[in-house]
């Protein structure tokens, strides 16, 4: 990991410290909250390696069964995080952003993560007030369309004519196109996905305009504002 770090801050670089973008994510060893082991990850969006990662543990099995006076009880220490299991991923981002300087040579300017703000809430002034931007995951924000549909569904609105599978998978995917190819334009951006819904929906016994889907939310959009 270390080895990753160097080439994104470049050895030879005079620059003692290098802003870089990281995918902050947890995992645990159980669903759900209830789990005593999990641990937290920080991937460099420029190579997608991993950069640092922080393992916490609530639990040890061996240093439960030891004598509290042994020497291995004294060297090993493993269970490094209190509290609920919920707020390991809080607790290890900020242990990774802090350490990120001295043992990378890094800054950790952007932050993606998957639409849990609890992490960057904890890491947003770390290097200076609200020094770390939080950038969204296009990946996870179409995730999260999928799971209102599936909602939607499973509340009386699938079945033939509605919503089904092949049609939800259908509108995620295409959501993620109109977010991709539009990114930093919010106005085409909006169009794009309105017209995607509208695409979505049409057949050739009833087909949608496309073109009049998007100049209605562009003009929608400059009336709001």
């Amino acid at each position: 990991m270390k080895h990753t770090a160097g080439k994104i801050r470049n050895a030879d670089d005079p620059v003692p410290s290098v802003k870089c973008s990281v995918s902050v994510d947890g995992t645990w060893q159980r669903r759900g909250y209830s789990s005593l082991n999990g641990v937290v990850n920080a991937i460099s969006i420029l190579s997608g390696k991993v950069i640092d990662m922080e393992v916490m543990s609530q639990f040890c099995k061996k240093c439960d069964t030891k004598i509290p006076s042994s020497s291995f009880a004294l060297k090993h220490q493993c269970a490094n995080h209190k509290g609920s299991s919920g707020n390991m991923e809080v607790i290890g981002a900020y242990r990774i952003f802090e350490r990120s300087v001295n043992s990378r040579g890094l800054i950790y300017s952007e932050y993606f993560a998957d639409g849990d703000s609890k992490g960057y809430d904890e890491v947003k002034d770390i290097y200076g007030t609200n020094f770390v931007v939080k950038c969204e995951c296009i990946g996870h924000v179409q995730k999260r369309v999928l799971t209102h549909l599936r909602n939607l569904k499973n509340k009386k609105l699938g079945g033939k004519g509605k919503l089904t599978d092949n049609f939800i998978n259908k509108l995620q995917n295409y959501y993620g196109i109109a977010i991709r190819a539009n990114v930093g334009n919010f106005l085409q951006m909006q169009s794009a996905v309105i017209a995607a819904f509208a695409h979505a929906c049409s057949s050739a016994k009833k087909t949608q305009c496309i073109n009049s889907a998007q100049k209605e939310a562009t003009v929608g959009t400059n009336t709001s504002a």
